[in-house]
C-alpha cells in the first residue's frame, strides 16, 4: 500500500502573483505600440494601393477620351440657382471627377445609376446635392426637407475605393449640424465652399464619403482675374473646374505634378466635416498640407503619421511630409510652372 506524501501542494502567493501581472502588463506595453505600427503600415499601404487605382482610373479615361484627363469638377454656367447654391457660373451640377472615373474602379452600375447630364459639361442640370427633392434649400430646417423623397440614393454609395482606412469619415459627423462637403472652390478672394450638406437622417448623414480628391494647383479656376490670379495662375493643375487636361499639356512631366491627394475628415469651428465622392472634386493647394489632428477643409491632411499620400499624373504614388516645403509644394501642384524642384523638399 502507497502511503501519501507528507507534502502540501503551495499555491502562488500575493506578491507572485503581482509580480506575474506586472511582467503581463509590461509585455502588453511593449507589444502595443508594435501592434499599433504594423496596423499603421497596413492602413498606409491600402491607401497607397486606392491612390494608385485612382491614378490607374485616371489614365483609363484619359485612354477613351482621347488622352484627355477628366473634369476636376463641373461647374455650368447654365445650371440654375437653387435654394442657397451660389449663382451662374457656379451654379451646378458640381460633379466631381471621382464621379467620372466610377467605370474604371469597377463601379459600372454606380455611374449608370446617376443620369447623364451631371456628367455634361455646359450642363442645364442644376446642382446634385439639391437638384432632386427635397434638395430645395439647406437653411437647417428639417420641415423645409418635406417636399419630396429625397436626393438620388445612388449617392449613399460606399466606395471602399474613395475611403482611406486610417480615417474614420462617419463618425466625425454626428450632430445634425455638421457638414458633408459636396462642393468648393478657390477664388481670387480665397478659398470657399460653394456648397455642403446638413446631417440631417434620411437628408445627408449618408452620403457616400471620400478622403481623396483632385489636385487644382494654385486656383481651380483659369477664369479668375486680378493680383491673385497674376501671382499664382502659374501653378494651375490638372484638375480645375470644368478642366479638359490633355496629358501632352503637362509640359512639367507627369512624373513631377500632382493629380490627386488625401483629405481627412475632422472638426472645424465646431463643426464634424467630411467630403463626399460625387462632389469632393478638386482641391487647391493655397493652404498647403495640415498638421492638425483634427485636419482642415481647406488642407490636403491625412491621418497618417506626419505624411499625406499624393497620387502624381504618372500613376505613380508618394509620400509628402505634413512639414514639407511650402513652394516646392506648389511648384509640384503646377502642370506648367516650368519650376524644377528638389524632391527632398517634399520629405521624400
Amino acid at each position: 500500500m502507497k502511503l501519501a506524501s507528507g507534502r502540501s501542494r503551495r499555491g502562488f502567493t500575493l506578491i507572485e502573483l503581482l509580480v506575474v501581472i506586472a511582467i503581463i502588463a509590461i509585455l502588453i506595453g511593449l507589444l502595443l505600440p508594435a501592434v499599433q505600427k504594423v496596423r499603421e503600415a497596413a492602413a498606409r499601404m491600402s491607401c497607397t494601393n486606392n491612390l494608385k487605382q485612382i491614378g490607374l482610373a485616371a489614365h483609363n479615361y484619359a485612354g477613351t477620351y482621347d488622352s484627355t484627363f477628366a473634369p476636376g469638377s463641373n461647374l455650368s454656367p447654365n445650371a440654375p440657382t437653387q435654394g442657397y447654391t451660389i449663382g451662374p457660373p457656379f451654379a451646378g451640377p458640381y460633379t466631381s471627377v471621382l464621379a467620372y472615373l466610377l467605370p474604371y474602379i469597377e463601379q459600372q452600375n454606380v455611374y449608370n445609376a446617376i443620369p447623364q447630364p451631371y456628367f455634361q459639361l455646359n450642363s442645364t442640370q442644376g446642382a446634385w446635392a439639391y437638384s432632386t427633392a427635397p434638395y430645395d434649400y439647406q437653411s437647417g430646417v428639417p420641415s423645409q426637407y418635406t417636399n419630396g423623397t429625397g436626393y438620388l440614393k445612388i449617392f449613399e454609395t460606399r466606395i471602399k475605393t474613395y475611403e482611406c482606412p486610417s480615417d474614420s469619415p462617419y463618425s466625425t459627423t454626428t450632430a445634425q449640424t455638421d457638414w458633408i462637403i459636396d462642393a468648393w472652390i478657390v477664388t481670387a478672394g480665397g478659398s470657399y465652399y460653394i456648397d455642403y450638406v446638413l446631417n440631417y437622417p434620411g437628408f445627408g448623414q449618408g452620403l457616400g464619403a471620400s478622403n481623396y480628391a483632385g489636385c487644382a494647383g494654385y486656383l481651380s479656376d483659369p477664369q479668375i482675374t486680378g493680383t491673385k490670379a497674376a501671382n499664382d495662375s502659374k501653378y494651375l493643375g490638372i484638375y480645375y473646374a470644368n478642366s479638359q487636361t490633355k496629358i501632352v499639356s503637362i509640359t512639367d512631366g507627369t512624373s513631377n505634378t500632382i493629380a490627386f491627394g488625401e483629405m481627412q475628415s475632422g472638426r472645424y469651428s465646431g463643426n464634424g466635416y467630411r467630403f463626399t465622392w460625387m462632389g469632393a472634386g478638386s482641391l487647391s493647394v493655397e493652404y498647403g498640407i495640415s498638421n492638425n489632428v483634427q485636419g482642415s477643409p481647406w488642407s490636403y491632411s491625412s491621418r497618417h503619421t506626419g505624411i499625406v499620400n499624393f497620387a502624381f499624373a504618372d500613376g505613380s504614388v508618394r509620400s509628402i511630409t505634413k512639414s514639407a516645403d511650402t513652394n516646392t509644394f506648389f511648384a509640384a501642384a503646377g502642370a506648367n510652372d516650368g519650376v524644377v524642384f528638389d524632391y527632398s523638399l517634399l520629405g521624400q
